[in-house]
């Protein structure tokens, strides 16, 4: 598989990034993997479903920084700069996946193109979960069966179970073949410092 770079290497993200992105990763593993225990709602003892409840809240608070950072922060770091949303940055997506089908893969500096597009799937998709689970931990009556509203909400938030796996193999993939072929994306979140962009 091969790469094409279209951009140089930029100064890797700073430390506050890469606290977030792990807080999201742990705090999003956790939460998924104890997320059919916590049906223990329904009983009067619920030990999984308050520990689940207590892990969502940590997602949502490193959700909630890196949104924070990602508006306020740096310039580097904001959302306006990555985020697929412009004619160029479609293109940039555009061009990313005809590569793809030509088995090339893009090495682009920091989230831009389709790694950007991925990446604010992601966001979107922890975010719904931040929302419906912090909506579901206030509303949820433990001992008794989620009905009306809260049902629905509940309905949306178990989206998750399919959502994150799917988010997972897409990001985890991505930097698994670009580590393949000599390119080292984490390094950049990880380590604070500049990753190895490599054209091959």
């Amino acid at each position: 598989m091969k790469t094409y770079n279209n951009h140089s290497a930029e100064q890797g993200p700073d430390s506050f990034i890469g606290i977030c992105h792990l807080g999201l990763i742990l705090f999003g593993i956790a939460a998924w993997l104890t997320g059919d225990a916590a049906d223990d709602y329904k009983e009067l003892r619920h030990i999984w479903f308050t520990l689940h409840g207590w892990i969502g809240m940590g997602l949502a608070s490193s959700l909630f920084l890196y949104i924070l950072y990602g508006t306020l922060g740096p310039r580097k770091s904001r959302f306006s700069q990555w985020v697929p949303y412009t004619k160029e940055g479609l293109q940039m997506v555009r061009e990313d996946i005809a590569g793809l089908l030509r088995f090339r893969l893009p090495d682009r500096a920091g989230h831009q193109g389709l790694a950007g597009l991925v990446q604010f799937f992601g966001v979107l998709i922890f975010a719904g979960m931040a929302v419906t689970g912090a909506l579901m931990f206030i509303l949820l009556e433990p001992g008794s069966k989620a009905g009306g509203l809260v049902h629905a909400i509940k309905e949306v938030h178990e989206a998750g179970e399919i959502l994150i796996p799917l988010y997972l193999s897409m990001h985890v993939g991505a930097v698994l073949l670009h580590s393949i072929t000599g390119h080292f994306p984490w390094k950049r979140i990880f380590f604070f410092g500049k990753g190895e962009l490599r054209s091959q």
